[in-house]
């Protein structure tokens, strides 16, 4: 017997427990619940859940290693999410089926989504914080956008960041479009947070070069040779780097700009400089 026949069964007899009566109503407690999770960093914090919205990030989540406490699905959407459903459902996650309205409401994406799970929050202390080849680690000062920590962790990722380091973050790891900005690749990034000094502290245990950037920096990023062991400091979308790192950094590098803006989204800025450590490491292996 097929999953999508088993759940056809279920509908009838209400056999499995593990996946329970649809919800159609709003005001059901656990869509109050979802909601929170969804609006309130505090209460994330509180409860230690937080929620994955979308396949390809549900999915994401699953190959990092971590696992779902509870999935929602959209009513009528089985043959499309029916894989997630069963892997689950054999794993004893409870899965709830989910009427149009309440569905939509919970959604972070402003439409209404087909699977949305919830997941245990893990600890991301500096403390515990190990890398195996302490080779491009990259600092993130201060940083309090959600979409540009998603999108920098996809960038990160992409370029071969071993680690990332939040120096002082204002915004909450587990916010909602963090997920989906990073297509889901928060889960598989090694990713810790402490102040300026414990960063600080770490980095010169680990031997790294920090490499600040700064428009004022004598020299650009295609002039600078970066050395194989190189800790990236990018500053905060609105103030840059502050006193602490000017004074703490290495070595400071601009990126040059043609146009009359004076600064680039974080970001962009960020993947600009990986790209070129990437494409420095690249020329080298073939020489």
């Amino acid at each position: 017997m097929n999953f999508l026949n088993g759940l056809a069964i279920f509908r009838q007899n209400r056999f499995f427990t593990t996946l329970q009566i649809r919800i159609e109503s709003t005001s059901n407690q656990k869509i109050k619940h979802l909601v929170r999770l969804r609006k309130s960093s505090h209460y994330r914090k509180d409860t230690g859940l937080f929620l994955v919205e979308g396949k390809r990030e549900i999915e994401a989540l699953i190959a990092a290693g971590h696992s779902l406490e509870e999935l929602y699905f959209l009513q009528n959407s089985e043959e499309e999410v029916g894989s997630i459903l069963e892997t689950q459902t054999r794993q004893q996650v409870a899965c709830f089926e989910l009427a149009e309205e309440p569905m939509s409401k919970i959604s972070y994406r402003g439409q209404t989504t087909k699977l949305i799970g919830v997941a245990k929050t893990w600890e991301i202390n500096l403390k515990n914080h190990e890398i195996k080849n302490n080779d491009l680690v990259l600092i993130l000062d201060e940083i309090e956008k959600p979409g540009n920590l998603g999108a920098i962790l996809r960038t990160a990722e992409a370029m071969g960041v071993e680690s990332v380091l939040l120096s002082d973050p204002s915004v909450d790891f587990y916010n909602p479009n963090v997920i989906r900005s990073s297509m889901g690749l928060f889960a598989s990034m090694k990713v810790s947070w402490g102040t300026k000094a414990e960063v600080m502290d770490w980095i010169r245990k680990t031997g790294l070069l920090v490499v600040g950037t700064s428009s004022q920096a004598e020299k650009s990023i295609y002039e600078y040779n970066f050395c194989p062991k190189t800790a990236l400091l990018m500053g905060s979308e609105k103030r840059g780097l502050g006193q602490f790192w000017e004074t703490n950094a290495d070595v400071m590098v601009s990126i040059p700009m043609q146009g009359r803006g004076s600064s680039l989204n974080l970001n962009c800025a960020t993947a600009g400089v990986l790209m070129e450590i990437n494409r420095r490491k690249m020329i080298s292996k073939t020489l």
